[in-house]
């Protein structure tokens, strides 16, 4: 038992890793279950690909892409795809891509067939966002990526032409293309001294910041962020910093803020210089 890591396997992946005898121990210990017919629970397997399962397919689109470490807009469902059998017979909701079905080979998709079945779901901005993670965090090329998406519509093409492998977190790609519809001058991760690195700058001078807990939770990382803003205040920059709750959930707010910033030409013009 302790062979087999925690999860959920059909009956011949099971089969092929311990035998008939070895899966037929793995059920009378309880160790293994069924989930329905020819799939089996093994372990503390990730609730989230058991839903899945249990509701007649497998772990698909924005929820198999969290699991693979993508950076996904919040979701509270368990996006799942199914056969043509299931789709019929099973209650969904079902995710489908753009093309015919792909074939199932285990609990959780892949990647590749998992941004492809995302693409229906997600809106353009959060599909960016998720085109965005995908890139900075190496997980593929651009090419592999816009590979996915050959019996897309070409709006899924345009926008997939707006990612940029430098941001960082999906807030900063929310900030990115919210500002640049509004035709705010914005560029990320921009060198402003020898050692600082912003998020967002508007114009020449406003930074934006984005915090996020996962980041800028711990002390040092608190520290060092107000050691860059006193820095780059020196020589001439004003920072705004924002949360994730601030982009993601008051973004209304957020824009009010930066667009008064603006509005008063803190993106032009340096502040009072202290040396």
């Amino acid at each position: 038992m302790d062979a087999i890591r925690a999860g959920v396997y059909t009956r011949a992946q099971l089969i092929t890793m311990v035998g008939r005898q070895g899966l037929a121990e793995l059920i009378n210990a309880r160790y293994a279950r069924t989930l329905r017919r020819g799939w089996y629970q093994v372990g503390d397997a990730p609730q989230a690909v058991v839903t899945a399962v249990e509701r007649g397919g497998v772990l698909s689109c924005v929820s198999a892409l969290k699991h693979h470490g993508v950076w996904v807009p919040e979701h509270h469902d368990v996006h799942v795809r199914a056969d043509s059998w299931a789709t019929r017979n099973r209650k969904g909701p079902f995710c489908r891509q753009f093309g015919r079905p792909a074939p199932t080979v285990s609990a959780v998709d892949d990647l590749p067939t998992a941004i492809r079945h995302s693409a229906r779901c997600l809106s353009s901005e959060s599909l960016i966002v998720v085109g965005d993670s995908i890139l900075n965090r190496g997980l593929m090329t651009w090419d592999q990526l816009e590979y996915q998406f050959c019996n897309a519509p070409t709006s899924v093409g345009r926008a997939l032409e707006r990612c940029d492998s430098r941001s960082e977190s999906g807030p900063e790609t929310m900030c990115r293309l919210r500002l640049a519809e509004l035709r705010i001058p914005v560029q990320i991760q921009v060198q402003v001294t020898d050692i600082d690195r912003v998020d967002v700058l508007i114009g020449d001078w406003l930074i934006i910041e984005i915090d996020g807990w996962e980041y800028h939770g711990d002390w040092q990382s608190f520290q060092k962020d107000r050691g860059r803003d006193r820095r780059t205040c020196r020589i001439g920059y004003h920072t705004l910093r924002f949360t994730y709750d601030d982009i993601v959930f008051g973004w209304a707010d957020s824009l009010a803020d930066i667009q008064a910033a603006v509005d008063a030409g803190l993106h032009k013009r340096p502040n009072r210089r202290l040396a």
